[in-house]
């Protein structure tokens, strides 16, 4: 197989009349924030959401320019003939194990497709699903794993009180936690052995690695580090331009999504319910 890198940028423009205003200085100064600062960290959290669309795709976006995602390495020839340059009905071992529920999920047919994509010690070690397709594997657990109810002693008014708990906080099956991401096809379930999975990242022949992460913006997934991936985008700097009062840079992405074994992958797809 072979693979080639594949490259996402993302253009960041500022008006040197609006660096002006924004850098003024005396009773009328208008800075609060960076502007330069927040507009690059701003555009980045973009091209991070970008990039999680791409990888969830076959690489087929952006007139095949995109990076290789999930729906095209965890397949079997419905949607890609060909992975790595190969074929896929002429070498079996570029097929995933699909199980097309087209229904309710059980833990069955969750099972059905582990054994179908392990050996001994070979076996998934991650479970990926959207928020409502986690709901339903919330409920195949039983109400009394899904409730707890413990009953203390008040002291202040020394008087019998229930306290009730319900719900996950997280999902566990075989071992494996279940992963919530809005960007997985709705109906979805991926299960994966990342030993054979990885992101070959590239940087980007000159620049500066950059985090998403800023305390200027709130409210996103981006202040958690798990969603602000070091090393993965390169800041190409300002860039003047020569015909107009403005600058202008870009967050690029570089690097391969790239499985060596697909066929130790599964997906379970078109769940309705449970």
């Amino acid at each position: 197989m072979f693979f080639y890198p594949s490259f996402v940028a993302t253009n960041i423009a500022i008006a040197g009349t609006d660096i002006s205003q924004n850098r003024s200085e005396g009773n009328g100064a208008l800075k609060v924030l960076d502007l330069m600062e927040v507009t690059m960290k701003a555009r980045g959290q973009d091209a991070a959401d970008d990039i999680g669309n791409y990888l969830q795709g076959d690489g087929s976006a952006s007139d095949g320019k995109a990076p290789m995602g999930l729906a095209g390495i965890v397949d079997n020839g419905s949607d890609l003939a060909t992975y790595g340059g190969l074929s896929r009905a002429t070498y079996q071992g570029l097929n995933a194990y699909i199980n097309n529920i087209s229904g309710n999920i059980t833990l069955l047919s969750l099972r059905t497709s582990w054994n179908n994509i392990s050996d001994g010690p070979i076996r998934p070690d991650m479970l990926l699903t959207d928020y409502n397709t986690w709901a339903y594997i919330e409920q195949l657990y039983t109400p009394f794993q899904r409730n707890t109810m413990t009953g203390f002693e008040a002291s202040a008014m020394n008087r019998k009180e229930t306290a009730s708990v319900s719900g996950y906080a997280d999902l566990v099956w075989d071992g494996m936690s279940f992963f919530r991401d809005r960007k997985v096809t709705t109906g979805t379930i991926y299960m994966l052995n990342t030993e054979f999975l990885n992101f070959y990242a590239l940087k980007w022949w000159e620049g500066t690695t950059i985090s998403q992460k800023t305390a200027d913006i709130q409210g996103n997934v981006y202040e958690d580090s798990m969603y602000s991936p070091k090393g993965a985008f390169t800041w190409t700097g300002w860039i003047r331009a020569y015909n107009m009062g403005a600058i202008n840079g870009f967050v690029i992405l570089g690097g391969q999504l790239v499985c060596v074994q697909p066929w130790r992958n599964a997906a379970l797809t078109n769940v309705t319910g449970s």
